[in-house]
């Protein structure tokens, strides 16, 4: 009786130091470098991203992070790779509508995105819905209205199956439209197109079509986020003008599910100080985007969101 009283002081002990290691150790985080997974090549919009957070971030957190590319399966083969890291807050996830959303709509790719917790939204683009300077459309209801007194006379523009023709075709089913679809090869060549009377219309990135709305050669009638974007603010959102349509392709980070709560809580803090940084933002904006930060819960409920607007569009 006596040893096996000693056996069990031996393992309530050596439990005790375990637990009391544990609670250390997650107490100390984070204690070593965190890796931030990008999910396309050096150079993109993400990656830009990405590598002018990381250094302000690395500071807020105390310790060093390192952006690592992982490109390939439209983002799945990174994204994949936060999920087979260990589930330890020290491998973070750049995310983005593509390798978040669209890509596991398309593909069985192993994951959804419910499969993450999220940290926190950093950029979410706006989508307009542009015509040329002439067009006879003043307004979304002068579109909506001819369209459907025109059944397939009107074409758009747009690279198949990305963010901005996803975004339209939500408009073509929540306003019962028959639209043509003329595919291009990207945002400038359907610019040109729309420009030189080939198409239409057109679901466009800001960004591209910035310096025709602000040099007169194009009118924007939409844009498809919850808010007017700042820098266009007399064009009015698709959902003030009667039509519940979303398209904001975002970036942010996200960690795996399973992930201590303390990481998570301790990232977020640390990318919502980042981001609120003036001299951060300003460093953004010569990026040609502005910071529309999200906190966790927020981004969450846009993942949700797009998920459910796309996925009757993609899984057919």
């Amino acid at each position: 009786m006596p040893k096996f009283r000693t056996m069990l002081r031996t393992v309530a002990a050596a439990a005790m130091v375990f637990g009391l290691a544990e609670a250390g150790a997650a107490q100390d985080y984070p204690s070593k470098p965190i890796q931030m997974i990008v999910t396309w090549n050096a150079g993109g919009s993400t990656d830009v991203l990405a590598r002018l957070l990381a250094e302000p971030l690395g500071k807020e957190l105390g310790v060093p992070v390192a952006v690592v590319n992982r490109a390939g399966g439209g983002g799945s083969l990174g994204t994949m790779a936060v999920l087979d890291a260990p589930k330890d807050g020290y491998t973070v996830l750049a995310t983005s509508s593509g390798n978040h959303v669209l890509t596991p709509l398309k593909n069985d790719v192993g994951y959804t995105y419910d499969d993450f917790i999220p940290i926190g939204q950093l950029v979410a683009a706006s989508i307009l819905l542009v015509v040329r300077e002439d067009s006879p459309w003043q307004t979304l209801d002068d579109l909506v209205a001819d369209v459907k007194a025109n059944p397939g006379k009107y074409n758009f523009g747009a690279v198949p199956s990305v963010m901005p023709h996803l975004t339209l075709q939500g408009l073509v089913d929540n306003a019962g439209l028959d639209l043509v679809l003329i595919p291009q090869q990207g945002g400038a060549p359907g610019a040109t197109a729309l420009l030189n009377g080939t198409i239409d219309l057109m679901p466009a990135n800001a960004a591209t079509v910035a310096s025709n709305l602000k040099g007169g050669t194009m009118r924007g009638l939409a844009v498809f986020s919850e808010e007017r974007d700042p820098a266009f603010p007399d064009i009015p959102t698709a959902a003030e003008q009667g039509y519940e349509v979303y398209g904001s392709p975002f970036v942010g980070l996200a960690v795996a599910k399973g992930t201590p709560d303390e990481a998570v809580e301790t990232l977020s803090a640390a990318l919502e100080a980042v981001a609120n940084d003036p001299a951060f933002q300003e460093q953004v904006l010569k990026t040609a985007s502005a910071i529309t930060y999200l906190p966790a819960e927020e981004f969450g409920k846009v993942w949700a969101r797009d998920w459910n607007n796309f996925k009757p569009m993609l899984q057919k």
